[in-house]
């Protein structure tokens, strides 16, 4: 079973309860309690954790350098009014080979929609993006090309000037 954890700004009767029904589901404040927990010691707790996957509707965390083998982090792009989607697209997301274990889990950042994965995974210079269709089909479309490419910075017009 996994180990899920949950950012405080998560509501218990939206996520937790339906979460708890199929998973371990903790709050980052019970790991800690008694303690204010500002987002940049988050990633230093989730490393004392036994491989936990971290739930959150803060976009602060879609960064990816973030990416560590000990933990990963899922974030849900989502109002907190709109929270009671999240169990069911972390549920799904949860079954794709991508996400389905602990193992393939780890080392990845992920931001989750009702219409796809992005994710960004230890050792990848790329975004990998999978596309999810309605769940009433069920079909979930892979797409293989990375989709996000750095492009190289245009040098600065007066610099191009000194070189000619």
């Amino acid at each position: 079973m996994s180990q899920i954890i949950l950012d405080d700004q998560l509501a218990d009767l939206a996520i937790r309860i339906p979460l708890a029904r199929w998973t371990t589901v903790q709050r980052l404040r019970e790991i800690r309690p008694g303690e204010v927990i500002k987002d940049e010691r988050v990633p230093l707790i989730l490393r004392e954790l036994r491989q936990p996957t971290f739930v959150t509707i803060d976009m602060g965390f879609w960064n990816a350098g973030l990416r560590d083998p000990r933990y990963c982090m899922r974030c849900f792009p989502l109002r907190i009014e709109d929270q009671q989607v999240l169990p069911g697209l972390l549920r799904q997301v949860l079954r794709l080979p991508e996400f389905a274990t602990r193992a393939a889990r780890m080392g990845k950042v992920a931001r989750i929609s009702q219409a796809q994965v992005d994710y960004w995974q230890i050792g990848d210079v790329h975004m990998r993006r999978l596309l999810l269709q309605s769940q009433s089909t069920g079909r979930i479309l892979r797409e293989e090309a990375p989709i996000y490419v750095p492009q190289a910075q245009e040098p600065a017009a007066d610099v191009m000037e000194e070189t000619h």
